[in-house]
């Protein structure tokens, strides 16, 4: 009979307990069993207890789908590219914009879909931020408004290109909405290499569904996000470098703003930051961000941090990552998945199951190991670091994951046939290669991971995204965004 208790993420020195029981246990059967042959039995002769045998085997993924051969998807572009080059296995959607405004992107970095508005947001990295509505129109035989594709709208929602910079990895990297969709959050490094979350309000505008005749109405006009409303909630000391530095803005499922922030740049960590409690770097952080007093404290801590009352900055949810690019929430129970990108030879997904904790205090290992592979060799690590749940190497090309989502949508069937039995499908690629993947899973164990048969240009797999439907999007260095659809 399959056991009903969910499985726990592994963590390193767990492996050697249970060695170590094992042990224990053989050690004492190998005396029971000299006591038992030593002593004489009552006819004179001497007899030898054995123990039954018992094998206990390993839970599996029980039954469901065992690979991802039946997928089939394509990218279909949406924006296309300001440049040649763009999506592959994709097809085409033309965005309209007026004469000579700019209906592309230029270098996108991340999405959010701002709730309840039929908007999704993006961040360009030079400092831009921009609206794409959902055109709609009446069904009448359905009783109610259908979608009918999708306009990026001139003119920008928010310009900061004069706080950032784009040396480096540096520049505006995430963003994310308040659960009103009356609060923008951003991710941006500042000039100095800083790395900063500041709040902005906004204030809707116009609505715009499309199918005006004309040209569409400029991105300011839909929704304003006034200037003058910045609160910058942190500012983390990041001069060093200009590399790892985070990146990702999450609101999570318990309504608190999770932050992505690297180790600090610099080959192997070598101020052992990610592992250091009193530095906001290598970790991610957990706020309450709608909790502010102002003058005083520009956000709260969430109570159950496991740092809130001391041993660490109480920002800190979890330690112990290079450059999380990426990680997200599986909407449908909470699951926290984080794709760490690895030094010289491995990356790394793990998988954090909200039943404990969705990784709330876990240290993910990073520098005592790159993926699964011991990293430092100057002393022993600490106790209870979190194996990553699967790591692949810089092979053929393969070189810095980007992390995605798990699919919880409708619109791709067989991505939904895949996620059968309790299973899931972590969406996810490669930077480097430009190559979308699926990481199959059931029961906390890799069924399967396989190429999906899309991707982008090499060198050009910036970001995933995920809309309001739970449906995934793909954004490319190079301007193009697209949306995985069923083929």
């Amino acid at each position: 009979m399959a056991s009903t208790t969910p499985p726990r993420p592994d963590r390193r020195p767990a492996t050697r307990a249970r060695v170590a029981a094992v042990a224990a246990l053989a050690a004492v059967a190998l005396v029971g069993a000299a006591c038992s042959s030593g002593g004489a039995s009552s006819s004179g002769t001497t007899s030898t207890t054995v123990a039954p045998t018992t094998t206990t085997t390993a839970p599996g993924p029980g039954p469901g789908p065992t690979s991802l051969d039946g997928v089939a998807v394509q990218l279909q572009t949406i924006v296309a590219p300001g440049s040649a080059g763009g999506a592959t296995g994709s097809t085409t959607t033309t965005v309209p914009g007026s004469v000579g405004e700019v209906t592309f992107l230029d270098n996108p970095t991340a999405m959010a879909s701002r709730n309840g508005r039929d908007q999704i947001w993006i961040t360009e990295r030079g400092g831009t931020v921009r609206i794409l509505t959902v055109n709609t129109e009446w069904d009448a035989t359905a009783g109610k408004p259908k979608r009918t594709g999708y306009t990026l709208l001139p003119g920008n929602a928010l310009d900061i290109s004069s706080l950032t910079t784009e040396d480096g990895e540096r520049g505006l990297l995430g963003l994310a909405f308040s659960s009103d969709g009356r609060t923008l959050y951003l991710h941006h490094t500042a000039t100095n290499g800083d790395v900063v979350v500041a709040a902005y309000d906004v204030v809707d505008g116009q609505p715009f569904s499309g199918g005006t005749g004309g040209p569409p109405p400029r991105a300011e006009t839909v929704a304003k996000v006034d200037p003058a409303s910045r609160r910058v909630l942190l500012t983390i000391p990041h001069q060093d470098a200009s590399n790892h530095n985070g990146g990702q803005l999450t609101m999570g499922p318990d309504g608190y703003l999770y932050i992505g922030v690297g180790d600090g740049g610099g080959t192997g960590d070598p101020n052992g930051n990610a592992q250091n409690l009193d530095t906001l770097l290598g970790k991610i952080l957990r706020i309450d961000a709608a909790t502010f007093v102002p003058l005083q404290s520009p956000y709260g801590i969430p109570v159950d941090n496991p740092y809130a009352q001391g041993g660490g900055k109480p920002e800190i949810y979890l330690s112990g990552v290079r450059n999380p690019w990426r990680f997200s929430f599986d909407r449908a129970n909470g699951d926290l998945w984080v794709a760490d990108v690895g030094q010289d030879q491995i990356e790394e997904i793990d998988w954090l199951p909200r039943i404990y904790g969705a990784g709330r205090g876990a240290n993910l290992g990073w520098n005592w190991f790159e993926g699964n592979q011991p990293y430092r060799t100057d002393g022993t690590p600490p106790e209870g670091t979190v194996k990553a749940f699967q790591t692949y190497p810089h092979a053929n090309g393969a070189c810095s994951i980007t992390g995605g989502y798990v699919y919880r949508g409708t619109g791709v069937p067989s991505l939904v046939a895949a996620s059968a039995e309790g299973g899931s499908v972590y969406v996810y690629g490669d930077y480097c290669t430009g190559q979308v993947r699926g990481l199959l899973s059931r029961r906390g164990i890799v069924v399967a991971d396989a190429p999906l048969g899309v991707g982008t240009a090499a060198n050009n797999l910036v970001s995933f995204g995920q809309d309001d439907d739970g449906e995934l999007w793909v954004l490319a260095a190079d301007g193009t965004l697209s949306k995985v659809v069923s083929r």
